[in-house]
Formats: C-alpha cells, sequence, structure tokens
C-alpha cells in the first residue's frame, strides 16, 4: 500500500457560480436555496459536460478529483451541493436542538440527486450530462441516473460503496484482524479504505501486515474517520453516514456475525439512527429496477483488493445495466497504487470522452503494468470485448 500523500494545487482561477434549487422537493411551491458550482475548466457550450460531486462522507478521505489531470476536451463542473447551505442548517437547529427527521429530510441522497438535475437543466437545457463519481458520491450519482436515466449518456463509478448490494448477497465483509493488535473500529474501516493486499511477491498474510505497517507509520498523516472531530455537528455527514448505516443494515439479525462497519456507521450516526428507530420515517434509498431503462453506457472500475466492499458486489452492480464495462484493478477501495500512474489517468479520460482507441490503448498499459485483474481465462468459451 503505497500511500498517494501529494497535494494538488487548484487553480485560482476556477469559477464558482450558485444555483437556486428548492429548500425541499417534496414541497410544490418551496422557497429556493443557493447551493455552489466550481467549474473545473472553462464551459464551452459546444464540448460534453461531466458532473462531479462533492460528498460530506468522501470528504474525510482523499479529494479523489483532484488526484487526476482531466483532458479539456470536456466541460467539468464539480456540484458542491447543500450539504455547504447554511440556510439548511440554520432550519435543523431551529428550535435550538438538532431536528433530526428534518435534517434527513432536507439532506438525503434523494434531494441531493433533484439539486443534480435542476442544475443540468439550467446549465445544458435538453442536452445529456456525463456522471463521474467515487465512493460515496458515486451512490448519489447512481440513485439520480436511477431517476433521471433520460438525461444521462454514460456514467463512469470508481469503486461505488454498495453496501446495500454486498448485504443483499450475503457476501461477507473484510473482518480484518491481527494477532496481538487491537485497532480502534475507526482505525479498522480507514484501513479497509486505504488498504490492498495485493503483491505479486508475497502472500496474502505476509501482504497484508506489510499494508497495516505502513498504514500505522502514516496514519497521522492520513485523512478518515479516525481523526474526524466533528461528526457530531456535521449534519450532512451524520445524515449520509446513516444513509450506509442503513444499506448495510438491513439483512442482519441476531443470528449474523456482527458487521463492524454497520456499528461504526450507526455510532456515527447515532442521533439520526435512534430518531429512525423511534420514529420509522420514510427513508430513500435507490431503485435498482429502474437502472435496468438506462439506454446509456455504465463504466464500473473496481478494485479487486477492496476491503470495504467485496468485489463480487461489483459484478452484481453489473447486471444491472444493459451496456456496461466493468473493470477490476489490482488495488484497494483507496486506489492508493493507480492513482499514481499516466495509464489510469489516460483510461479515465478516454471512458469521459469516448475515445475507443484511447480506451484500449491504456487499458493495455495497465495490464502491462499488471494492474488488471484477470477475472476470466479464455477456454471453451470466448470472452465478450471490453469496448
Amino acid at each position: 500500500m503505497r500511500l498517494v500523500l501529494f497535494f494538488v494545487f487548484v487553480s485560482a482561477s476556477l469559477q464558482a457560480q450558485p444555483f437556486l434549487v428548492p429548500y425541499n422537493h417534496l414541497l410544490p411551491d418551496s422557497r429556493k436555496i443557493e447551493i455552489q458550482v466550481t467549474f473545473l475548466n472553462e464551459f464551452d457550450s459546444e464540448k460534453e459536460t461531466v458532473f462531479l460531486l462533492e460528498d460530506a462522507f468522501d470528504e474525510l478521505y482523499m479529494p479523489f478529483d483532484e488526484l487526476l489531470d482531466f483532458s479539456e476536451f470536456s466541460n467539468f463542473v464539480l456540484i458542491k451541493g447543500r450539504k455547504n447551505n447554511e440556510e439548511l442548517k440554520r432550519g435543523v437547529m431551529l428550535t435550538g436542538s438538532p431536528d433530526y427527521e428534518l435534517a434527513y429530510t432536507l439532506f438525503n441522497q434523494d434531494q441531493v440527486a433533484r439539486d443534480v438535475e435542476v442544475i443540468r437543466e439550467e446549465l445544458l437545457g435538453e442536452e445529456q450530462v456525463i456522471l463521474f463519481g467515487y465512493s460515496s458520491s458515486a451512490m448519489v450519482l447512481q440513485n439520480y441516473l436511477s431517476l433521471f436515466p433520460q438525461h444521462v449518456s454514460r456514467m463512469i463509478s470508481v469503486n461505488p460503496l454498495v453496501f446495500d448490494v454486498q448485504k443483499n448477497m450475503s457476501f461477507s465483509s473484510s473482518g480484518l484482524t491481527f494477532q496481538g493488535l487491537t485497532l480502534s473500529d475507526e482505525q479498522n474501516f480507514d484501513f479497509s479504505y486505504y488498504a490492498n493486499f495485493y503483491n505479486v511477491n508475497l502472500g496474502r498474510k505476509a501482504a497484508a501486515k506489510y499494508n497495516l505497517i505502513e498504514f500505522m507509520i502514516f496514519q497521522d498523516v492520513l485523512r478518515g474517520l479516525a481523526f474526524n472531530q466533528d461528526s457530531a455537528t456535521n449534519i450532512p455527514l451524520l445524515v449520509r453516514a446513516f444513509e450506509h448505516a442503513i444499506a448495510v443494515s438491513g439483512m442482519q439479525d441476531s443470528s449474523q456475525k456482527i458487521n463492524p462497519s454497520l456499528e461504526l456507521l450507526k455510532e456515527l450516526s447515532n442521533p439520526l439512527w435512534n430518531t429512525y428507530q423511534n420514529d420509522n420515517f420514510d427513508f430513500y434509498g435507490t431503485n435498482y429496477d429502474r437502472l435496468l431503462g438506462f439506454e446509456g453506457k455504465m463504466i464500473l472500475i473496481g478494485g479487486a483488493f477492496d476491503h470495504l466492499i467485496y468485489s463480487k458486489s461489483y459484478d452484481v452492480l453489473a447486471e444491472y445495466y444493459s451496456d456496461c464495462t466493468l473493470i477490476l484493478l489490482n488495488d484497494g477501495h483507496g486506489l492508493q497504487k493507480v492513482l499514481k500512474l499516466t495509464s489510469f489517468n489516460e483510461l479515465v479520460n478516454s471512458f469521459i470522452g469516448n475515445d475507443t482507441p484511447g480506451k484500449i490503448a491504456a487499458y493495455k498499459k495497465l495490464s502491462d503494468e499488471n494492474f488488471i485483474f484477470e477475472k476470466y481465462y479464455e477456454g471453451a468459451f470466448k470472452v465478450p470485448p471490453l469496448f
């Protein structure tokens, strides 16, 4: 696990612009609030447009979009989202203490997805958008896709946090343990985020130990749950953790092994979780059946050695799309190896630009560098082409 520990300086020329969206999309005559959108390059109406989305849970870790060098052949628009809106936060605190049910109502992924559609319509009119999401934000953008499939041409989803798929398929969690060493739940989750046990020169046990040593050395400079100090006051983070906890929890009963990720997410969202248990208010999940109606292209990139999400979950997710390319990389959830590779950056840009020769060239580079996980081997049957 070679850790990505470099900083990317964002140009001061980036343009920020407020967009008006409903305070509450559930109310037909809702007043409007401002949310911020940043244009990562100069907007050109003749080019295709890519939407990226900030996410309160992703912000615990690394700024994934800042670690990639996007091409100039598309518009790149970063939606900062309602998580930063002070009017919403004041509404939650109107009585002097948090109204957690209202917090969920105002900050849930359905509200965010509908904000995205308001922005798309105002910015692009009838034009389709390209979605690019990673980890937690990828799940919100997938929810948007399920609601407005006709407005999306293609989506690139990298290591989406499909806790619900993993749970519903009864795939096991990583369950990382090390003899003679006890990690806190937060450290265990963070290690699962950053770790990858793939090493061609080491066995799984030795590679895991090597990963752990690096994690313990660098954890003071890593971002993650173990160093989060404001979860009690960060309402958008609390809501996002609650949504992930719900995704993990549905199939668990007393006969099953305790899922440490579930326990941690429940603790992180404890006030909201308790309110939900008492009041049983409506919860907004993703209707996966709607994804079957998406006529565009899905590109799903997953870590074969992801220790937050069992990689078979990505195979299952791919089945919900009629046109899906699934690539598994020899890396973990945090992509600590491939993010440093020019070939990975080229692969992402070729998918964004729908550049078939570029896809083939970048894929070959990654394969030559031994970063493509070989899922299938041709024997008696022919493997369908990727591109």
